[in-house]
């Protein structure tokens, strides 16, 4: 009776499953026709499409399509920048001219709008669902035209112009962009190494609608001062580069602009007298703040930033920062690169803003040392899977830190925590003199994690840094060159040895090998590694990695305790017979 009673239970849930799969099957049976479709999925997809594919693509298939492509609520973007000029001509009077009034995105090129062999259109109030707007390549004469139009746009948003002319123009296109009466957003955006920008400061009659502002140009600082006298309601600013001031600035004629919460400056050669008059002035409110900064040392006076943050940026939370110092021959160490390490006290902690220096080369090959403040972020599992081994080991160095401050009410683990950079350094074989100059700056620094993304760097200049980081915990490599066994001279076998015998390295990351003997040389050069990671092996199997680990180096390496080899492919085991 229980077997029966069983066997009937089974059976209707089989039933029911298989009922379940009917249905699953008979919904997915109604959508498998494109024309099933609702109208509102449509338009959420014509939404990522150009106007005009869409009515090459579905103007002719049906009545159905047809009228969604006539529907008053479909809204088109178009954009002509990248087509020949003979179907630029066709849509433009087959389509652009009928939908006038249902574009809501356009984007130009000054050929199409001014120098091609036919008129294209006139930008004008016909437009009037137009919220943005792009023009490329854009001369002087024929922008102001389009300019003067687009005050008759009732709903024009946003406005990104790139212009390629006369610099000294820039003056009257900014005067112009600021009497558009509905722009919240504008991107101007040339090239030149210089800036002439000579408006005068706003009056209570010229202001502007603009919320975020994007000066993709070079511009001095009192010039930046006075372009954003144009707009009181201004929440984002973004430079793309801030020059040394030509005139003095006069505080009195700095507003405070109380909805600017951002401020984003990718290259600010300004000195920091004038910048820190800027935001505590102008932006008293901000929230974020990033910037990268050159020339004026000052900036590296950890002291100064934290009088200024604790003291007129209350509201700052996130605080990226970057000082970039060239490395040569006139390079001097100064108080500030001496009190450097203020940087790593309790104020910047707490706020779990922490501090690392990269070692990099700029445009002319010329070493540079970047000196950086950046945000602790807690990586998402689902995104840890795209880090490389070394950001992992660097976020563990860092997480664990920011972990034991916070659960310890003590940031003697998080304060004793910084990272080195080794990007990239100028093609030489003798590096020792540029890490002699900068040797005053790493020794005073908590340096614990030595991270070199470049490629095969000399035996002997990884060496040169490891003796001016006392304190290194953490060796995070990319490659290394073949190593040779007999490719020390006497006095670098002394320093290697002194070096194996007092460095405190206990956990070692190398991203690619390609032979046994650099196992051998990190093993030698860091006896007391606890932690060994090989991203990746190459030729060698892994089997092959652990027995010359073990067999030959088991009484060296007594410490360790953790081994970790990447396979990046399958690798078929024989097993074999063990007496």
């Amino acid at each position: 009776m229980i077997q029966v009673k069983r066997y009937l239970n089974n059976s209707k849930r089989c039933y029911e499953e298989i009922k379940k799969l009917r249905t699953i099957y008979k919904d997915r049976e109604q959508i498998n026709c494109l024309e099933n479709l609702s109208n509102e999925l449509f338009y959420e997809i014509f939404d990522y499409l150009d106007g005009c594919e869409l009515f090459n693509a579905f103007s002719n298939l049906n009545n159905r399509f047809h009228a969604l492509l006539n529907g008053s609520s479909l809204r088109l973007k178009i954009d002509f920048r990248c087509h020949s000029e003979t179907i630029v001509q066709y849509r433009s009077t087959c389509i652009i001219s009928r939908n006038k009034d249902r574009i809501m995105s356009l984007s130009l090129s000054n050929f199409y709008l001014f120098n091609s062999s036919f008129t294209l259109f006139n930008i004008d109030s016909s437009f009037s669902h137009l919220e943005s707007l792009v023009l490329d390549n854009m001369k002087s004469n024929e922008l102001k035209s389009v300019l003067i139009n687009l005050i008759s746009l009732p709903r024009l948003f946003s406005l990104i112009i790139h212009y390629d002319d006369d610099l000294k123009q820039i003056n009257n296109i900014y005067q112009m962009i600021f009497k558009l009466p509905m722009l919240k957003y504008n991107k101007l955006s040339f090239n030149s190494l210089d800036s002439f920008i000579p408006l005068p400061i706003a009056t209570n009659h010229q202001f502007s609608s603009i919320k975020y502002l994007v000066i993709d140009h070079c511009c001095t600082l009192d010039e930046l001062i006075t372009i954003i006298s144009y707009t009181p309601q201004l929440c984002r600013l973004t430079c793309q580069q801030v020059n040394e001031s030509k005139k003095n600035i006069i505080k009195d004629t700095l507003n405070i602009v109380s909805s600017l919460t951002r401020i984003s400056i990718t290259k600010c050669y300004a000195e920091y007298d004038g910048l820190e008059m800027f935001l505590t002035n102008v932006s008293p409110q901000l929230q974020v703040l990033r910037i990268n900064t050159f020339k004026d040392v000052s900036y590296l006076d950890a002291n100064r930033w934290e009088r200024i943050i604790s003291q007129n940026l209350l509201q700052l939370d996130t605080f990226e920062f970057q000082y970039n110092e060239l490395i040569d021959e006139d390079f001097r160490t100064t108080i500030h690169h001496e009190l450097i390490n203020r940087f790593n006290s309790s104020f910047w902690i707490k706020r779990k803003w922490f501090f690392k220096i990269s070692i990099k080369t700029d445009d002319w090959d010329d070493n540079v040392i970047v000196y950086s403040i950046f945000p602790y972020r807690k990586v998402k599992d689902n995104f840890q899977t795209n880090k490389t081994n070394d950001e992992k080991l660097i976020d563990n160095i860092y997480g664990n830190s920011t972990q034991h401050s916070i659960i310890s009410n003590k940031h003697d683990s998080a304060a004793s925590s910084m990272i080195l950079n080794i990007i990239d350094l100028s093609t030489t074989d003798d590096d020792e003199p540029f890490i002699e100059m900068i040797s005053p700056i790493l020794v005073i620094l908590p340096i614990t994690c030595l991270n070199i993304t470049l490629s095969g760097i000399y035996i002997a200049t990884l060496i040169d840094f490891i003796k001016y980081l006392p304190n290194l915990d953490s060796l995070v490599i990319l490659s290394l060159p073949m190593i040779q066994s007999k490719c020390f001279s006497v006095e670098e076998t002394r320093i290697f040895r002194f070096l194996s015998n007092n460095n405190k390295i206990t956990k070692v990351k190398l991203q690619e090998m390609h032979e046994l003997t650099q196992i051998q040389f990190l093993l030698d050069l860091c006896p007391r590694m606890k932690h060994f990671e090989v991203d990746r092996t190459n030729s060698i199997l892994p089997e092959e990695v652990l027995r010359f680990i073990f067999m030959k180096n088991i009484k060296c390496i007594s410490n360790l305790s953790s081994i970790c080899l990447k396979i990046s492919t399958p690798i078929l085991y024989h097993p074999t017979n063990r007496q």
